[in-house]
């Protein structure tokens, strides 16, 4: 770890987490304030008359407590697509944009090793995203509180926002590892962005059902446990590990390319 580079990486991310901290906070705090079992019955209407749209962002099932309303509305479209515009932007100021502003350059020719410097930008871009969710995750507590108190099964959903964090920090890997082979921005959002991204729209196709739902079997997003959190069913380890397991296989892979790699600096 480098502290100065640290303390940097730290507030070159301000901007872009206050931004997209702000805009999943309000569809947290709105989708809380909405929560009413008997308006359940009118957006299953919704569902029922706009089947193929509700079902691509994840928004289908009949709310019957405060948690499931939280994980239909927020969880299949909210808590993904916004952490994940987050993770590029942030991948890309933390690596890409060293690599391809020739800034590298200068990191390289201080004492520190490319090895501290890569661990340096990992650890800040997996703090990052804790951060955003333990804030996320501290706003949906108080506001569920505040305005339904008791009714929120504060548990399951720290569980089921510390498995989303999982998933983030995998679909971070792809990104991390995308940065540290790429030469330039182009190139790296063309794959740390647009990978994930495919993986998104495939988990919102493969939501619609019928002939494409085998797509959720080459998704990322299919590994979140969410309805199995929820609904208090076992088996949702064994999807945590996976995504541990995948975003360390990326994070250490992506590293130790940096490290051999040759920059065109």
């Amino acid at each position: 770890m480098i502290a100065p580079l640290f303390k940097r990486d730290m507030m070159s991310g301000v901007k872009v987490f206050v931004i997209i901290f702000a805009v999943i906070c309000m569809y947290t705090t709105v989708i809380i304030y909405m929560f009413d079992p008997e308006l359940s019955d009118m957006l299953n209407d919704y569902q029922q008359a706009l089947p193929e749209m509700m079902s691509a962002v994840g928004m289908t099932g009949i709310a019957t407590n405060l948690l499931e309303w939280i994980q239909i509305y927020l969880y299949g479209f909210i808590m993904l697509l916004f952490p994940l515009v987050f993770i590029i932007i942030l991948i890309q100021k933390l690596i890409m944009g060293y690599i391809d502003g020739g800034a590298m350059a200068n990191l390289l020719a201080t004492p520190n090793s490319r090895r501290q410097i890569i661990v340096t930008q990992a650890v800040a871009a997996v703090i990052w995203l804790v951060i955003l969710m333990g804030a996320v995750t501290l706003v949906g507590i108080a506001s569920s509180q505040m305005l339904f108190p008791d009714e929120l099964d504060v548990k399951r959903y720290v569980l089921l926002n510390a498995s989303t964090l999982l998933l983030q920090i995998a679909v971070c890997g792809i990104a991390f590892f995308a940065a540290c082979v790429c030469n330039e921005a182009k190139h790296y959002y063309a794959l740390g962005a647009g990978i994930p991204i495919v993986f998104f729209l495939m988990q919102m196709i493969a939501n619609m059902g019928e002939k494409l739902e085998w797509l959720r079997y080459a998704t990322i997003y299919t590994l979140l446990p969410a309805s199995e959190i929820v609904q208090g069913e076992s088996g949702y380890l064994v999807q945590n590990l996976a995504l541990a397991g995948i975003a360390a296989a990326l994070f250490l892979g992506g590293s130790y390319l940096f490290c051999h790699r040759d920059l065109s600096l």
